[in-house]
């Protein structure tokens, strides 16, 4: 139809040029008792017919048609293609350690720097994320998805680098955080919170939510195994979740086994040998209207395991647990405050220690921490927090708990 239009269009425009070019031009008069003077004409080119000038005409429209639709492919291609990052400005003061003012610090730092591109197509998806800060650049996710036919993309196959499918707190992006950093728990158990393997996730029924894959389970972020895996087997990892809008949670599993030496300790080992890496946890969010000025958020997770990361280093064969809980309060349409509680013991209730006055590095500690955020638009948040760590002392020991309040101010800007 359009194009029938477009032809009738340029061919009513052709002829009546053709028309208006063949009138004949007035002469000018001539004087009484002259003979009309004469001039020599030439010969016109002959007009083209209607065939040839429909021809003309389709060959134009079909041109704008190509033109139209490489403009439309183009625009396609431009329409699955997400762009997205943000930065994260960061201040943080410590207090100091001791009466003497020695330890603690105070600096500023660009803590994250994050570049994602996500193309989206109807049976596949890439995810493309890097770091980039003053340390230098590093790959954060790299992501093959395949949408399994027939699904309309409610399940999929992942392969390349991603978070591990464990836990609330640990795939939450670090953009989407009340606070600062990730607790101590889930910063022992999930490092880095990314590794390299093979996921599958799916939607079932409206509600329930399934990831789980094969992993190699050192992660990303152990020193003794960057970018390697130190044995033949596979770490299964996985979370069976459900969400219902107002409250959603769900329960996690680890399953694998490292090879290692340990060191330090009573019984230090000869040589190498295999410890099991296993992780079970638990998280539950609900979102309330409970006051007036705006919704409550109430969050909560435990994990617990044996074989996690302090400080880079992996802890071989220790079993260790740790919780944390938070309440969430938002006042009005962009201001927010939060409390939280985490804590962590390395050891599994083993009592707490102190050498020369130190306390041991194994003790439990937990943490009450204060955050107040401030949204500017979409683009730009602001987040004070303030932690208060406590390492549990011996008693009636001498050693204290350190004086290491930790204060922070972030700028979060993203797009």
């Amino acid at each position: 139809m359009t194009k029938n239009l477009l032809v009738a269009l340029l061919t009513l425009t052709s002829s009546a040029a053709l028309a208006q070019t063949a009138e004949p031009q007035p002469t000018a008069p001539t004087q009484p008792g002259t003979a009309p003077a004469t001039t020599p004409t030439a010969e016109s080119p002959a007009a083209p017919s209607t065939e040839e000038r429909l021809t003309t005409t389709e060959g134009k429209v079909s041109a704008l048609e190509e033109q139209n639709i490489e403009t439309k492919n183009d625009l396609s291609v431009l329409k699955k293609i997400k762009l997205s990052g943000y930065v994260q400005g960061r201040y943080t003061a410590q207090q100091s350690l001791d009466e003497t003012g020695t330890g603690g610090f105070s600096r500023f730092s660009v803590r994250r720097s994050r570049l994602k591109a996500t193309y989206t197509g109807d049976v596949a998806q890439v995810v493309l994320q890097i770091d980039a800060v003053p340390t230098g650049v590093s790959l954060r996710d790299a992501e093959a998805t395949l949408f399994i036919p027939g699904t309309r993309q409610n399940m999929s196959l992942t392969l390349g680098q991603m978070k591990w499918p464990f836990g609330y707190e640990g795939p939450q992006s670090s953009g989407d955080r009340e606070f600062p950093e990730r607790t101590a728990a889930v910063r022992s158990f999930l490092p880095g919170e990314r590794d390299r393997g093979l996921r599958f996730s799916g939607k079932f029924l409206g509600l329930l939510r399934v990831s789980a894959g094969v992993f190699d389970g050192n992660g990303t972020n152990n020193t003794g195994f960057i970018g390697t895996d130190n044995d033949k087997e596979k770490d299964l990892i996985g979370r069976v979740g459900f969400d219902l809008k107002w409250i959603s949670g769900g329960v996690s599993g680890w399953y694998g086994n490292t090879l290692g030496r340990r060191t330090t300790g009573p019984n230090p080992d000869a040589g190498r040998k295999a410890y099991s890496r296993n992780r079970l946890g638990a998280d539950l969010q609900l979102y309330l209207d409970l006051l007036p000025v705006g919704g409550t958020a109430l969050k909560g997770e435990y994990m617990a395991g044996s074989t996690y990361q302090r400080g880079g280093v992996e802890q071989f064969g220790v079993a260790a647990h740790g919780w944390w809980a938070m309440v969430v309060q938002n006042l009005g349409l962009t201001n927010q405050v939060a409390i939280r509680y985490d804590a962590f013991d390395p050891q599994n209730a083993s009592e707490a220690t102190e050498s020369e006055d130190r306390l041991g590095t194994n003790n439990p500690v937990s943490t009450l921490g204060f955050a107040a955020i401030h949204h500017f638009g979409e683009n730009l948040k602001v987040t004070a927090a303030y932690e208060l760590p406590m390492t549990a002392t011996v008693e009636g020991g001498t050693a204290e708990d350190p004086k290491d309040n930790l204060f922070t101010v972030q700028f979060q800007a993203r797009f």
